[in-house]
């Protein structure tokens, strides 16, 4: 299936892996996603499937809309306040961790765990009328 990635960081290798184990051709990646400009012009290249780490619920509905959605789950291990800490952790099992910046001085540990497709329903509850 052609598929659009939407990351502003490099993939792991086991996120690599996970790509190609599920078929996934990847033919674009994307650091942002704008649904009015990048839906219309991914359907007129074929892509069927959307892979993400993170995107605001909004924005996740929109791509719901237009394909299927997928996430790579990512585990929070914790805070370090080294880069050299968070090297190391990652150094332990490089295919699968990772570490962004945080609050000012630390770094969020991440943990690559599997990947998920998304479906999402939207629920109206009237709370006013006139």
């Amino acid at each position: 299936m052609k598929a659009v990635v939407i990351s502003r960081h490099a993939l792991l290798q086991a996120q690599e892996r996970a790509l190609a184990e599920l078929g996934a051709e990847v033919v674009e990646v994307a650091a942002q996603y704008d649904p009015d400009t990048d839906n219309p012009r991914w359907q007129a290249q074929g892509v069927e499937a959307v892979f993400t780490i993170a995107l605001p619920p909004t924005l996740l509905a929109r791509l719901c809309e237009a394909f299927r959605v997928f996430t790579f789950e990512m585990a929070s291990a914790g805070l370090t306040d080294s880069e050299d800490a968070a090297r190391a952790w990652c150094a332990e099992s490089p295919d699968t961790r990772s570490y962004l910046p945080a609050r000012e001085g630390s770094h969020r540990l991440l943990e690559f765990r599997r990947v998920l497709e998304l479906r999402i329903a939207i629920e109206t509850t009237p709370v006013w009328e006139a």
